[in-house]
């Protein structure tokens, strides 16, 4: 019987691209939280410089990622906040049920 966190980290699945995404997204997200951190506590210029530098080549990434996550419809923006809220109720169930 697989775990829930087997079926929450999808172990044992084969990868698609929606999937794909999704990491690396959150990935984008820990690496831009890091940067910026190191960016408003470094006090050397140099190093602020080159921060800043890499901060913005990693929104610039995401960016475009997200713009392919939006454009194949993986994500959402508009939809009305009950339907987003309903996906992501299904989307629990199915986890829940997968980890069953």
């Amino acid at each position: 019987m697989p775990s829930l966190l087997n079926a929450l980290t999808g172990v044992g699945k084969q990868a698609n691209d929606e999937m794909v995404a999704n990491d690396m997204l959150m990935g984008g997200e820990a690496a831009a939280s890091a940067y910026l951190m190191a960016v408003l506590k470094t006090s050397t210029p140099e190093l602020r410089a080159m921060y800043t530098a890499a901060l913005t080549q990693i929104l610039a990434g995401n960016g475009a990622l997200m713009d392919l996550a939006v454009n194949r419809q993986w994500y959402r923006p508009y939809d009305k906040p009950d339907h987003r809220l309903m996906e992501s109720y299904k989307q629990s169930e199915t986890i829940v049920k997968h980890a069953h």
